[in-house]
């Protein structure tokens, strides 16, 4: 806005006074009046008619500038609406014209569309005329031959057989038509007979030629004539002919290496191959090397046959799966029924384990094939299909170059070696494979870059419905070959026939693992069980001392582990190495179910095999020997034998051996949180319940028996021990008789719950057996008349008390028998100096009953007087 426009100088305020955002009217009226008030101030006197003239003029200029400003409203409403009426009109009439314009296309897309319908519907009618004159041609031609036929003349046909690889075919296609007319015909006119002679006499004549060629060209290697002769064919019949041949003239077939593997079968029975299968001691042996060279073979044909079958065959997938289901259902089905038989007549451990090894090798088999499948075989397939589908020639497209059968050979050669390294080293040994995984990688990268036209396949697959993301990585062959290695297996799987073969096994060789056992048990038997009961627990340091170091470490499963179990057994021990013996069974018979087993069934299986376990671990032979140990703790009169806390010991390490078992062998397998699970995990835990119960009832049984022998040692304490001759110095060095065998008696207990008790236990019996110690004393010491001489020999079974109480480490009975090293004092020292003993020291807390009754047993307690002194 310029200075000359601006209405502030009209009103005398400062330039742009009126474009500021905010208009206070305080501030207005104090700059119109700023003159008059600086005037104002200066004089010292204040006129209003300055500020009325001031405030005059500014309201003249005001309501001028208001009526202006109506005048340029109502100017610029009047325009707007003048505008927006223009608007309005020239809107409708654009309107207008758009429905104009939008009925005119609708029309001629309605013109569009039936001339479309017109020119499709003339396509399609060309298209069938076209087809109708081709099918007349075809039928012109056919009669044409015929009637040449009939008439003995076949040279038009010799003539085509002369034009290469396409008059050839078009003869197949010829030749199956009439054949098809001939069939169609069947009671045709006498005089049609010989047409019908001369097509069965040329046809069979072209056959035996194609065949012929292609016998020849397989012998000879040449892939481009075996390819015309399997396309000739194919189009003649269908190609069954020209793949019978193939496969039975196929060097894997020939009866030469038939042959070879029944000989090869019958030689290893001679040469009793597995030595080892029937004896459960031993690791499983090796996978058979000959059927390990048998599916080495297998995989070495099947990947250097497809480089020539996807050549040669128009349907390359058909053959394949012929010549494996002949390789499946001839070769290796008549090796593995051979190889099971022999099996089968060593023993059942024998059968199973070479049953769970074949199959193990099998599914490798099967699974190396699908991979082979899914990266090779399928990908070339929907090359062909594509090709097929859109007329091209689909044999050019899998044309390899020379180094594909190089790198197909050598990645077959490099599966074989690793097969045959893996069969020599066994299946217990750690493999490393990994430069065998080098070349096995190197020769499948050089296979897959020599293939050409499989690169696109994923491409093409997309073409024809086959997306990437479906079913991807799995071939066409995939279900197929599976079914292959279901029917091998099938007639020892099926019907619950290997579960019963498997549970029968396990529960055989439990049997035999609990020989030594029950054998033991059963000699017990008779009137003197008792003593062999207690002769039993005796022998059991030596046999749970080795078990103990071996709790901690893993168990050989060879010889030594049986050595050392028989001689343990042999008392009807249980022993850690029988137990882990029977779990290593088990874990054997779980691997072979988990391979085996269908997914549906293998927890079932699993549940089922894990039951036995538990019920023969519990009911036949961990039960049966806490049983045997309770029995020899009900005989009072002999001596309780520390060695108990050993069986206790052994018992808890069978029981934690089975919870590790069953974390890292059966668990994995059960699934988590449905009803087998739940139900396994119950039984287990009843087991260790039932374990648990019958060894806090075995701990119990002996600290009673303890307290029992004790109360009997401490009874043969004669009235004389305690009132020794003066000169006897004996019994002042060694204290009483009773005292010496009851503290041999503890430490021998202390010294058996220190090694197989843990330190809850511990504290619980020694505390026990000590509180029950100390009541008997107690009680002990006011049964027998005490002299001076007495009194020493007193203090020194106490002492001893003491110091082998002491060795326990409980605070609590230290005390007690401090306090009672104490009141032996009551006997020793002098009639004047007692009161203040009882009446000072620690004694003071104690019953005055009690102590009166103490110092009654000493032998000048009358003499002296000293009741009266105790009492007054």
């Amino acid at each position: 806005m310029s200075a000359s426009s601006d209405p502030s100088h009209e009103f005398g305020l400062p330039e742009g006074y009126f474009a500021q955002s905010a208009f206070l009217a305080d501030e207005f009226v104090e700059e119109l009046s700023r003159v008059d008030l600086e005037f104002a101030r200066k004089n010292a006197v204040f006129e209003s008619k300055p500020f009325v003239r001031t405030f005059e003029r500014a309201l003249d200029r005001l309501q001028a500038a208001q009526g202006a400003l109506g005048a340029t409203i109502a100017k610029l409403e009047q325009t707007a609406s003048s505008s927006a009426a223009d608007h309005g009109k020239k809107m409708a009439r654009l309107k207008k014209t758009f429905a104009t314009v939008g009925g005119s296309f609708e029309r001629l897309e309605t013109q569009i569309s039936e001339v479309s319908s017109n020119t499709i519907r003339i396509g399609e009618q060309l298209d069938t005329v076209a087809k109708e004159k081709e099918r007349a041609e075809a039928i012109k031609e056919l009669v044409e031959f015929y009637a040449e036929l009939n008439a003995g003349n076949t040279r038009h046909l010799d003539a085509l057989l002369e034009g290469g690889a396409e008059g050839m075919l078009k003869v197949a296609h010829t030749l199956r038509r009439l054949n098809t007319i001939v069939v169609d015909n069947e009671y045709s006119a006498p005089s049609d007979a010989a047409a019908k002679r001369q097509i069965e006499i040329y046809s069979e004549n072209f056959e035996k030629a194609m065949l012929s060629s292609f016998e020849t060209a397989y012998r000879d290697g040449d892939v481009p004539s075996m390819g015309v002769a399997a396309r000739t064919l194919d189009a003649f019949n269908g190609g069954v002919s020209v793949v019978k041949v193939y496969i039975n003239q196929h060097p894997f077939f020939l009866s030469s290496m038939v042959g070879h593997s029944t000989d090869s079968a019958d030689d290893g029975a001679d040469a009793n191959a597995m030595p080892d299968a029937s004896d459960m001691t031993a690791w499983p042996p090796p996978p058979d090397r000959r059927l390990a060279q048998l599916y080495s073979d297998t995989r070495a044909v099947m990947y250097k046959d497809w480089a020539i079958i996807s050549k040669v065959f128009p349907r390359p997938i058909d053959l394949m799966q012929q010549l494996l289901k002949r390789v499946f259902e001839q070769t290796i089905q008549a090796y593995l029924e051979t190889l099971l038989a022999r099996a089968e007549s060593q023993s059942a451990l024998a059968f199973l384990r070479v049953l769970g090894l074949a199959h193990q090798e099998t599914r490798r088999l099967v699974e190396d094939l699908q991979k082979f499948d899914a990266e090779t075989i399928t990908p070339a397939v929907v090359v062909l299909e594509t090709a097929r589908r859109s007329g091209n020639n689909p044999q050019g497209l899998l044309d390899m170059p020379g180094d594909a059968q190089t790198a197909s050979a050598q990645f077959s050669r490099s599966r074989s070696r690793k097969n045959l390294a893996r069969t020599d080293r066994g299946g217990d040994a750690a493999i490393d494979d990994d430069d065998d995984m080098d070349d096995e990688d190197a020769a499948r990268e050089r296979l897959g870059e020599a293939r050409s036209g499989v690169s696109s396949a994923v491409a093409i697959a997309v073409l024809i419905g086959r997306s990437e993301g479906d079913n991807a990585g799995v071939g066409l062959l995939h279900g197929f070959l599976n079914r292959c290695c279901d029917d091998l297996f099938e007639s020892y799987t099926a019907g619950g026939n290997y579960m019963s073969t498997e549970q029968a096994h396990l529960k055989e060789a439990f049997r035999q693992i609990l020989v030594p056992f029950v054998r033991a048990r059963s000699e017990r038997q008779g009137p003197s069980r008792s003593k062999a009961l207690l002769g039993m627990l005796s022998s059991v340091t030596g046999s749970t001392s080795s078990g103990n170091a071996g709790a901690a470490g893993s168990t050989d499963a060879g010889g030594a582990t049986a050595a050392g179990g028989a001689a343990s057994e042999a008392e009807g021990i249980i022993n850690p190495q029988t137990a882990r013996m029977m779990l290593q069974v088990h874990a054997e018979a779980i691997a072979r179910a988990i391979e085996l087993e269908s997914e549906a069934t293998a927890a079932d299986a699993v549940a089922a095999l894990t039951g036995q376990l538990v019920s023969t671990l519990g009911d036949e032979y961990v039960f049966p020997a806490l049983e045997d140990v309770l029995e020899a703790l009900q005989d009072l009169r002999q001596e309780p034998d520390v060695h108990t806390f050993d069986v206790v010991r052994v018992a808890n390490i069978v029981v934690r051996l089975l919870q590790v078992h069953f974390q890292r062998a059966v668990v994995p397998y059960l699934g988590n949180g449905n009803y087998i699970y739940r139900d396994a995990v119950a039984e287990k835990n009843q087991l260790m319940s039932r374990v648990e119960m019958n060894l806090n009832l075995i701990t119990n049984k002996f600290v009673g028996a303890c307290k029992q022998w004790i109360g009997g040692l401490l009874g043969k304490q004669r009235k004389g021990d305690f009132r020794p001759a003066e000169d006897d110095f004996t019994a002042l060095e060694a204290g009483t008789q009773p005292c010496r065998q009851c503290t041999e008696f503890l430490r021998r207990v202390e010294r058996a719950c220190r090694q197989s008790l843990g330190t809850d236990n511990q504290a619980r019996v020694l505390g026990e057996v000590g509180s029950a110690l100390h009541a008997m004393l107690m009680d002990h010491l006011r049964k027998f008349v005490v002299s001076v001489a007495g009194g020493l020999v007193l203090a020194k079974d106490v002492s001893r008390y003491r110091e082998t109480i002491a060795s326990f480490g409980i605070a609590a009975l230290t005390d007690k028998f401090a306090v009672l090293q104490d009141i032996s004092n009551i006997f020793l020292v002098q009639p004047t100096a007692l009161k203040s003993l009882l009446d000072e020291g620690p004694l003071a807390r104690l019953d005055r009953a009690t102590l009166q009754a103490l110092v009654q047993m000493r032998e000048d307690s009358r003499s002296s007087k000293l009741v009266k002194q105790f009492t007054s």
